[in-house]
């Protein structure tokens, strides 16, 4: 599979790839235990979608790992291809071990991307349970989601025939198989672009009729649109390591932007867990001012008949902010279903 890798590496070495790889996994590790301390200090337990999120960054580890030992092998199989070293027959064995270990490579690359996808999913599963228009759209995002990781299989089982001859040096080198390879590229590249989309406009479609104002609008859908993030990391990965039809790609490449990529998706799942501190902080802000109004402008009128008393209007918005405050705070950060009274067909638009 080696001998039509013709592009260089640059002044990458296995030294400082690996270092590139540790330090990326370092940050996706760090935005981790971030989100689950959020999570734990706001709600005292851990969700259905954070345990998504663990098992993403657990395959990241294992993707690192293995290309700890996939990294050496990987540069002397390069070197060999673009004539830098001469080729022996010791190298048979050791290509064998990193033939196998891209294969795996590839197959725990995908699934972290898709992991994370499941991680938002599992998120908007719970937004969505009672609101029967928006399960359908979650329904569709997932079967197209299932299907393109499906198809990433099928292009890589189908990238070298019969499917033994994947992990012998060389044996992969005819046009078929070389033009198999670089589709199964392109083709997982679409998928997770499209999937990434649809989950992201699935996040913003609510938007749209929840009665909150536009400030509130604003910093939800920017919430919801960090999947562009990562969308742009995959954008720049396949440009970076797309591969001509007569080449495969270069594995030394493919191995860098692969783990940027994977690393930033599970920090993209992570990144709406900043919104609960300042949501924190707002609400108890909020909360202060309106029981001042409260205290301040409470009064009471009695009618003729000495009827109840009845607050005035600032005790009532008091009262309403408290309401809508906990109700977003129940929506996005706590284990709750939608509420119809926020997200209903026809219902109004505020701000």
């Amino acid at each position: 599979m080696a001998a039509a890798i013709v592009s260089s590496a640059g002044h990458l070495t296995p030294s400082s790839l690996e270092t590139v790889i540790w330090l990326v996994v370092s940050i996706a590790i760090f935005f981790t235990l971030f989100r689950f301390t959020v999570r734990l200090y706001a709600l005292q337990k851990l969700l259905a979608d954070d345990i998504a999120v663990a098992a993403a960054l657990g395959l990241l580890l294992s993707l690192a790992i293995m290309y700890k030992y996939a990294i050496p092998p990987m540069f002397e199989v390069v070197a060999v291809a673009e004539g830098r070293e001469a080729f022996t027959a010791a190298l048979l064995g050791r290509a064998a071990v990193y033939l196998k270990l891209q294969f795996a490579i590839i197959v725990l690359f995908w699934s972290t991307i898709w992991t994370v996808k499941v991680s938002f999913l599992t998120f908007y599963r719970s937004l969505f349970a009672r609101l029967p228009q928006h399960m359908r759209g979650w329904w569709l995002v997932v079967a197209f989601t299932v299907i393109t990781y499906l198809l990433c299989w099928g292009f890589q089982l189908g990238s070298c025939v019969p499917i033994p001859d994947y992990f012998i040096l060389g044996a992969c080198e005819t046009p078929r198989d070389i033009r198999y390879s670089n589709a199964s590229l392109y083709v997982a590249a679409a998928g997770d672009i499209a999937s990434d989309l649809m989950i992201v406009a699935l996040g913003l479609r609510p938007l749209q009729k929840l009665q909150i104002n536009r400030r509130e609008k604003v910093a939800l859908g920017a919430m919801f649109s960090v999947g562009f993030i990562k969308i742009l990391f995959a954008v720049v990965r396949v440009v970076k390591i797309g591969g001509v039809s007569a080449t495969h790609v270069n594995p030394i490449w493919l191995a860098l932007w692969s783990m940027i990529e994977a690393s930033v998706a599970v920090v993209v799942a992570c990144l709406p867990s900043f919104r609960v501190l300042f949501a924190h902080g707002r609400r108890q802000s909020e909360l202060q001012n309106a029981v001042s109004l409260k205290g301040v402008r409470k009064r009471h009128i009695r009618s003729h008949n000495g009827d109840a008393a009845r607050p005035l209007e600032g005790e009532e918005a008091s009262n309403s902010t408290r309401d809508r405050i906990s109700n977003i705070g129940d929506i996005y950060w706590h284990d709750t279903e939608m509420s119809d009274e926020l997200i209903a067909p026809g219902s109004s638009r505020r701000g």
